[in-house]
Parts: C-alpha cells; structure tokens; sequence
C-alpha cells in the first residue's frame, strides 16, 4: 500500500539493515502483544505489564524512525519535533499509567497515544 515511500534502488546497499530494523518492529509488537494479557491479570505484577507495554511501544517506533533512512529522498528526514514528541507522550503515557493502574485507564491512555503518535506521523509523510 505505501510502497510508493520506499526508494527501491540504493547503490552499494545489501539491505542488512533494512533486515535487522525489523527486529525492533517484530521485538515491540510482541511485547506489546504480551503485555495486553498481562494487563488484563489480576495476578500479574502491573508494573511488569506496563513497562512490556510501552517497552514494546518504544521498540516498535525505534524501528520505525529506522526505517525512514530506506524512504525516498522527500520523505526521509526525521523531524525532531515529532521525534521528541513521540517520546514525550512515550513518558507521560508510562507515568500516568503507573500511577493509576486500573485496566480502564491505561487502555485509554495508550489507545491516545497510539492514535496522536500515529497522526504525527501519517501528517509527516503526507505534509509533501
């Protein structure tokens, strides 16, 4: 679908590294993925889920800033802003949801976060 980002023909590129960034990509939704059982556990120890939670947040994005280095020329600068901003709204979603620990809220919590770090984003690649 938006493979028309991607520049395909990079001179002296193996690709390597396009392989590798997808681990963080991989690595974050499958904490991500555990983390949404666990929240859900009384049992479990919420500090645990939380922090896979928005471990796997932050993996997920690192592998996307990552990736920007693979689009075409007009879309492949990191804007610092959006890159502070994600990280920011990482923090204060981790801290929130520590401090009130109740299923409900941190569902609410990342779901915002989720959605506000996604529009940063699609506004990025589509402000050109």
């Amino acid at each position: 679908m938006m493979i028309f980002f991607i520049e395909e023909k990079r001179p002296n590129e193996t690709g390597n590294l396009l392989i590798y960034l997808h681990y963080f990509i991989l690595f974050g939704l499958s904490l991500i993925t555990v983390s949404l059982k666990f929240i859900s556990e009384e049992n479990a120890n919420s500090i645990f889920a939380i922090s896979c939670l928005y471990g796997g947040m932050f993996l997920f994005y690192i592998g996307l800033t990552i990736a920007v280095r693979y689009n075409k020329p007009q879309y492949n600068s990191i804007n610092k802003l959006n890159l502070f901003s994600w990280i920011i709204t990482l923090v204060m979603g981790y801290v929130i949801s520590l401090l009130m620990p109740q299923l409900f809220v941190i569902t609410c919590c990342t779901a915002i976060i989720s959605l506000f770090n996604a529009e940063m984003k699609v506004r990025l690649l589509y402000k050109y």
